[in-house]
């Protein structure tokens, strides 16, 4: 029989013309061609893939009439256990399509502390491969080296830089610091004067007769640290168009470009201003108070900035790299130098899991001891939590969680402009004149508005409790500016007809006397008027519905989809089928990987 899961992915190779990065077809007519090594080691670098043999591109990912497949699968035995170091020890599978025999094997990612996967005639700097693209790149000396040196704790922020005095530091930001740790840690700076207590915190150290100002010391504290490290800076660029080198109506490579430095506590404080420069915003009225609301929530964008400066690779390899902050007009983008450190992965990174790892220990702890000016927040909690703050702040604002891509020199995030709480929707819900609303009522108007329709199970996949969904679209309903629709167990809300613009009374005010009065009148009777069944609506496509806003927030597997809907695995399997078969959601990898997820059709392939 078929295998479901190969139709699915030769469709889908069939609809997009080309290979994919995840996935490397070969006719292999002849036997297992020489180049199959550098894909298995590309994959094991990477995010993992597939690879499929018997194929032909050429012939529009038909398969190829002389195939031996028996012969071929022993040969991919061998190469899998044999040619590559530390060995791939997938299944290997030979399955039938269209009447044909082909080789499917899927590759997942190794362990971060056991890469890089290379090929062993090549040796380990000859040898290491990434996919870019539809085809495989060997990793340069800087790269390989970066996955070799992943399992110790890096000391290049302890390194001693030549050249900086005390007279180098900003004095007001280590007073505050001191104070800070002071009151912190009292006994661990009892009866320590200055000198001894900036040794003990690491800005600097006293073997010599002069003190010696660490790395980790001159960026957290440096008056001016690009004197001695000229390209430790932040790149900050406004694109006009969707890619580096399109040009604006008069020409323009660039709306801004700015080169951002100083000590990280300033430079990180510069990449806000600059965003804030250039965001469109709106306020939204919260609690008892006015908020005003940007493209991107201001909590996100600082913590990304500071993970940027915070772990990227301070080794003397990387020194000539700064990070770079690219804004355009549907996303931005940040890169910063150095893979991934330790056992994180890009899935734990685009999901927010929790994550003590620092690449940089000695600056991540200084940087705890630095406070957010106005505030008395420090810049870094050190504590594994900011991606989670991220991915939440990302969440209440309607948007969907980073994309992380991570290569063994580099990490890109990227965020989507696109959110249920743009500032243009912020907006359109202020003119409805309902006063003070909280984020879940501003997120199932969003949804409305933006939808069509909401739930209390799509507002839940956004993160609100479900108690919390239904009360706040009962007083949508109550205060006359959303309508209940079909029946009492798969009920779905949406706006009633331009509320704000009709002539007559305006909808009620929440906190309203008038409100209080109509709403409970009003919701039954909306719910009374829903038990009527309407043609075209079931409790199936609610469920469908729910899911694809599960996965536009970021549950990406099946497992993750269960758990934010509170529906049972199977149903949402039965959802994702239904959802695939209909061309709305497509799988990203092999039925068969345990990294298996789902994206709505339509979004971008991540670069």
């Amino acid at each position: 029989m078929e295998d479901p899961a190969l139709n699915e992915m030769v469709a889908r190779l069939r609809r997009i013309g080309v290979e994919p990065e995840d996935v490397e077809v070969k006719e292999a007519a002849g036997g297992l061609p020489g180049t199959v090594v550098d894909t298995l080691s590309a994959f094991a670098n990477g995010s993992g893939g597939t690879l499929l043999l018997g194929l032909s591109e050429a012939d529009g990912f038909s398969p190829i009439h002389d195939f031996h497949a028996d012969r071929v699968r022993d040969a991919l035995v061998d190469a899998c256990s044999n040619k590559l170091v530390p060995p791939i020890r997938s299944t290997i599978e030979v399955l039938e399509f269209d009447e044909r025999e082909i080789i499917r094997l899927v590759v997942d990612p190794l362990d971060p502390n056991e890469m890089p996967c290379y090929v062993k005639s090549r040796g380990v700097y000859g040898g290491s491969y990434i996919r870019s693209g539809d085809g495989d790149v060997r990793l340069n000396h800087y790269e390989v080296s970066q996955l070799l040196s992943n399992t110790e704790q890096p000391q290049f922020d302890r390194e001693q830089v030549r050249g900086p005095s005390l007279d180098d530091l900003d004095q007001e930001l280590i007073s505050n610091a001191l104070a800070h740790a002071r009151n912190r840690s009292p006994r661990a700076f009892k009866g320590l004067d200055r000198l001894a207590a900036l040794e003990r915190l690491g800005v600097m150290t006293l073997s010599g007769t002069e003190p010696t100002i660490t790395l980790a010391g001159l960026l957290a504290f440096g008056t001016y640290p690009q004197q001695f490290l000229p390209q430790l800076f932040i790149s900050f660029v406004v694109v006009p168009g969707k890619e580096i080198g399109s040009r604006g109506p008069s020409g323009e490579r660039f709306y801004d470009n700015l080169s951002l430095d100083g000590p990280l506590p300033h430079v990180i404080e510069d990449a806000m201003d600059a965003m804030r420069k250039h965001m469109s915003q709106a306020a939204i009225i919260r609690g008892i108070g006015r908020e005003d609301r940007f493209d991107y929530p201001i909590e996100a964008l600082r913590e990304i900035f500071v993970n940027a400066v915070l772990h990227r690779d301070y080794s003397p390899d990387s020194r000539g790299t700064q990070v770079h902050v690219e804004l355009y007009p549907d996303r931005l983008v940040v890169r910063s130098p150095g893979g991934l450190f330790g056992n994180v992965t890009e899935e734990a990174v685009s999901v927010g899991r929790a994550m003590s790892t620092s690449r940089n220990a000695l600056l991540a702890k200084l940087m705890s001891d630095i406070t957010i000016e106005g505030t008395r927040e420090t810049l870094v909690e050190n504590r594994g939590s900011g991606l989670i703050t991220v991915i939440d702040a990302l969440r209440r604002a309607g948007m969907s969680p980073p994309e992380v891509q991570a290569r063994p020199g580099s990490v890109t995030v990227t965020i989507k402009r696109a959110a249920l709480l743009s500032p243009e929707t912020i907006e359109r819900i202020g003119r409805l004149g309902l006063g003070q609303l909280s984020d879940a009522h501003h997120l199932a108007l969003a949804m409305m508005m933006n939808t069509g329709r909401t739930t209390a199970t799509m507002l839940k996949t956004w993160g609100i409790e479900t108690i919390t969904a239904r009360e706040v679209l009962r007083e949508l309903v109550g205060v006359g500016v959303a309508r209940k629709r079909g029946g009492r167990r798969y009920a779905w809300y949406e706006l009633d007809k331009n509320p704000s613009d009709t002539e007559g009374n305006p909808p009620g005010v929440f906190g309203s006397e008038a409100s209080a009065r109509d709403q409970v009148g009003e919701a039954a009777d909306a719910i009374r008027a829903g038990e009527r069944p309407l043609p075209g609506r079931s409790g199936t496509d609610v469920e469908m519905e729910a899911t694809k806003q599960a996965i536009a927030s970021g549950a990406y597997t099946a497992a993750d989809i269960s758990e934010r809907l509170g529906l049972p695995r199977k149903t949402v399997n039965r959802r994702l089928n239904s959802l695939i078969d209909r061309g709305e959601v497509e799988r990203t990898g092999s039925r068969n990987s345990p990294k298996q997820s789902y994206r709505l059709v339509g979004e971008e392939e991540t670069p």
